[in-house]
């Protein structure tokens, strides 16, 4: 009973009841903690990703408590998919309060072993699967003149590290973008923000190809899905975590050869 009524009053005092949340990559780490965390503010979910059985234990949970929540199978690096998930929604009129592009993967080892169709589908995944929903959404989003966009990229999108060539272009590129259109849509109601994660304790580093140490500082998934939740409600555009990894960046761009120079020494 005090957990139902815990939940109640934060329902009543959230800024994210009712609102319509779609979460890319909702089937695991980041993105399963912030489905669950906006579910629990009153949010209705849109979840996406893959591994529909996943998604389908993550909607029951999120239903068993109270909340609501539609299961989207989508692979977003197949272009098919995405075109088929983007009609679907927009038939129906399901266009989402908050956009949530968290889905990604990364690979750790040389660019010259990477295949040419898997930097096509890392880029596809970590870039073109957020700019498509982006442009999908946006027209709508603007005519009511109300939503907040939020993709989550890496710091791995500011500063080039070795081993994660095709990773590191595809964040770089959904920062550039994100940025980008934050700028064009100041004060249309549309807020974007940009979330750049250091390593995460997720299945990161089991989903991709790995072949090098592990980080062993990690963030949580729930610190960033606390961070995702600040940014919109303080319409906050850029943030880091931890902090200290934007100081990190501001360093390094500010170091400039020196910089680079420790960064290529990285083991």
């Amino acid at each position: 009973m005090e957990v139902f009524w815990r939940g109640f009053i934060g329902r009543l005092i959230s800024s994210f009841a009712d609102k319509l949340v779609l979460v890319t990559g909702a089937s695991a780490g980041v993105g399963r903690q912030t489905a669950l965390d906006f579910a629990a503010q009153g949010a209705k979910l849109l979840l996406v990703a893959r591994r529909k059985e996943r998604l389908q234990q993550l909607a029951d949970q999120i239903r068993a408590a109270g909340g609501a929540a539609e299961v989207l199978p989508c692979d977003l690096s197949d272009n098919w998919s995405r075109d088929r998930l983007i009609s679907d929604l927009l038939t129906r009129h399901l266009i989402p309060d908050i956009l949530i592009n968290n889905a990604g993967y990364g690979n750790y080892r040389l660019f010259i072993k990477e295949p040419p169709a898997e930097v096509a589908r890392m880029m596809a995944v970590n870039y073109q699967a957020c700019a498509d929903l982006m442009s999908a959404f946006l027209p709508e989003m603007l005519k009511r003149g109300s939503g907040a966009l939020v993709n989550v990229s890496s710091t791995a999108g500011r500063v080039a590290v070795p081993n994660m060539g095709a990773y590191c272009a595809a964040k770089s590129a959904l920062c550039a973008l994100t940025e980008s259109v934050a700028y064009e849509l100041r004060g249309s109601g549309v807020t974007v923000h940009l979330v750049n994660p250091g390593p995460i304790k997720t299945e990161f580093f089991d989903a991709g190809v790995w072949q090098g140490p592990r980080p062993r500082d990690r963030v949580s998934a729930q610190s960033v899905s606390h961070a995702i939740q600040k940014a919109i409600r303080k319409k906050k555009m850029i943030t880091y975590i931890p902090p200290q990894g934007g100081c990190l960046v501001y360093v390094f761009h500010l170091l400039g050869p020196l910089g680079r120079w420790a960064v290529s020494r990285r083991k």
